[in-house]
């Protein structure tokens, strides 16, 4: 087994565990304790007097975490049997329990019954979690997969409508193109990283580049927070190109960004298009911008001006920033 395989197998056991009751959830537990056991004994080398199953009690948890309940269980009756053996006097004879020892381990039982309960229900809701995961996945790979039939129908009907008009074709088709790539990478963008310049000249490329500056410093960005830049982003620029400056010709959107202490900040500012006026009620594109953030310690904030719509937008970085690079209109 590769190492990578390995820890791919370590991460399902840790989302999900083992199966309960397999040979695999038994051996756990009795690895778990052994283990216990060699911290207690070490234990007992500096405080012989130490509580004698304080050790089993991380066992028990884990084991359960791993292997389910009849692991956590059998944790905890191996945890009883060693502890009374080995650590309480006299050691190594089973001798018949004290009124002070079926206190003391009925406290134990009582205790390692409560972690048993509570790691059970973490695993119920990781289990859940885990369910809920894999039906979001599959549902975004068919809404990716029904974009792109859909895309492509789009497609060969219009090089059929425009058979002999190639040069409306061949503009046509590359801003087909372009809402295609950035489909794309909302669906696998994963924990790849990708350069804030690029998701706006993804989102921005359909409606081309003439009305349109993009100013601001490399900035590479990671894992989950790409893909929700680039759904505000679709956001506010389709409702420029419905409502705003890119639906004029005389419209200009200047969108910058600089890092402010840990922060990036990102100014989207829209002028020349027709006169804004607010909507009257929050909708969904208005809560997608200004909630998307949140899960992120990022915020977003629309100022629905007369002159043109502007939204600053905000979010952590921790990553160092490359050098600084010359401005550069949208490619």
């Amino acid at each position: 087994m590769t190492m990578r395989a390995l820890a791919e197998r370590l991460r399902v056991i840790g989302r999900g565990g083992l199966r309960p009751g397999s040979l695999a959830a038994i051996s756990a537990a009795v690895v778990l304790v052994a283990l216990a056991t060699l911290l207690r004994l070490g234990i007992d080398i500096f405080v012989p007097t130490a509580v004698p199953f304080a050790t089993y009690f991380p066992a028990v948890l884990l084991a359960t975490l791993v292997g389910g309940v009849s692991a956590g269980i059998l944790a905890m009756l191996l945890g009883v049997v060693i502890s009374y053996w080995i650590f309480m006097p006299p050691s190594f004879y089973l001798a018949p329990f004290t009124i002070v020892a079926a206190v003391d381990f009925g406290l134990y039982a009582f205790a390692s019954l409560t972690i048993i309960w509570i790691a059970e229900q973490y695993r119920r809701v990781v289990r859940k979690l885990n369910e809920e995961e894999h039906y979001r996945q599959v549902v975004v790979e068919e809404l990716g997969h029904r974009v792109k039939n859909k895309l492509a129908t789009v497609h060969a009907i219009l090089r059929h409508e425009l058979r002999g008009h190639d040069e409306i074709w061949d503009s046509v088709a590359g801003r087909l193109r372009a809402l295609s790539v950035a489909d794309d990478f909302l669906v696998s963008s994963g924990e790849t990283g990708v350069e804030l310049r690029q998701i706006l000249t993804m989102e921005l490329e359909p409606y081309g580049s003439a009305n349109v500056t993009v100013r601001g410093e490399p900035i590479q960005l990671f894992a989950k927070l790409p893909a929700v830049l680039a759904l505000v982003f679709h956001e506010l620029a389709t409702n420029a190109a419905k409502y705003g400056a890119l639906s004029t010709s005389g419209g200009r959107l200047d969108i910058t960004w600089t890092q402010r202490g840990g922060d990036v900040v990102v100014e989207w500012v829209e002028s020349g298009g027709p006169p804004v006026t607010a909507p009257s009620r929050r909708g969904f594109g208005s809560n997608l911008i200004e909630r998307s953030l949140d899960g992120f310690g990022g915020s977003a904030k629309i100022d629905f001006a007369l002159a043109g719509v502007k939204c600053r937008i905000r979010f952590p970085l921790a990553q160092a920033p490359q050098p600084p690079d010359a401005d550069a209109g949208l490619a």
